[in-house]
């Protein structure tokens, strides 16, 4: 009678214990991240900003490869659910510090756009492109091809072949046969010797799929696709769109001694300032610009 006493009592811990987990061993906190849209649901971007807010900071600090490919999959995800609604487009994203959140003036373009340095120097870029034409909202995800396209000066690109870079500014012109032309400026953390700063274009075709690269770009006699500039990785290099003399300006780079001439990593700025005009449907080259003067005579 004893035995069954005790034999019962074991079995009434044992099912309390079953029953509630604090009462045996620890329970390992399963964290679960709100659906981004259960069926028949809208979506909140409130919610879904404040997620990615936070992957994107855990993303920046990141101190392993694992860690930021894990973070960088995840952000992707989320992503490319968010923008499946048109309403996307409109949303702030105020939060987001961690990645470049871009419109164009027109109301047309938005991209959003970040890196992922990897312990070895180099950086992979990530873009989702959202293109509004009428009524329609238009989606694409660009595939960072930088380190296997040569000549990138002079290659056409689409979204599957992209030269990836941290887009800041984006400038629309109308171009010849009224092609709209969104000239891209990029900054690129190329790697432990030098950085990139990248004046890129985009237009569209007439299936609406992006095209990256065209030859606008003029440099004397030479034109080509896109613009590259390299520089020593501690150097600060100038390159924006002044929008009172309607030009890209920017440092013209030198390197620091005459025998590195064609070493990249030893150039910067020299205290002389180059720019492009648009004219005539295409970027025009201007050298030595006084940038004091508000208006620039460019019949000299």
């Amino acid at each position: 009678m004893q035995r069954i006493f005790f034999l019962l009592i074991f079995m009434l811990v044992g099912v309390l214990i079953l029953g509630n987990p604090a009462l045996g061993q620890e329970r390992t906190e399963d964290i679960r991240e709100p659906q981004i849209r259960a069926e028949n649901q809208t979506i909140n971007f409130q919610q879904q900003e404040q997620i990615l807010h936070r992957y994107f900071d855990s993303l920046a600090h990141a101190r392993e490869d694992d860690t930021r490919d894990a973070l960088n999959k995840k952000i992707l995800s989320r992503f490319r659910r968010i923008l499946d609604d048109p309403r996307s487009f409109d949303y702030p994203f105020d939060s987001i510090q961690n990645a470049g959140i871009l419109k164009s003036a027109d109301g047309k373009i938005r991209l959003y756009n970040w890196n992922v340095p990897y312990e070895a120097g180099y950086n992979i870029f990530q873009c989702f492109l959202q293109y509004k034409k009428a009524d329609t909202l238009l989606t694409y995800e660009l595939n960072d091809q930088s380190e296997k396209i040569e000549k990138p000066e002079s290659q056409t690109l689409d979204k599957d072949k992209w030269y990836g870079a941290l887009y800041y500014d984006i400038i629309v012109k109308q171009g010849r046969f009224d092609r709209t032309y969104y000239t891209l400026l990029g900054f690129d953390p190329n790697d432990f010797l030098s950085n990139r700063k990248v004046i890129d274009v985009l237009y569209f075709d007439k299936q609406d799929q992006p095209v990256f690269g065209a030859a606008i770009f003029k440099n004397r006699q030479k034109v080509s696709q896109r613009i590259l500039f390299e520089y020593n990785e501690f150097a600060n290099m100038m390159l924006r769109y002044d929008q009172d003399k309607e030009m890209i300006v920017y440092d013209h780079l030198s390197p620091s001694k005459p025998q590195y001439e064609g070493q990249r990593e030893y150039y910067g700025p020299d205290f002389s300032y180059d720019g492009l005009k648009f004219e005539n449907g295409i970027w025009n080259t201007y050298f030595d610009l006084d940038l004091r003067l508000n208006e620039i005579d460019f019949d000299e």
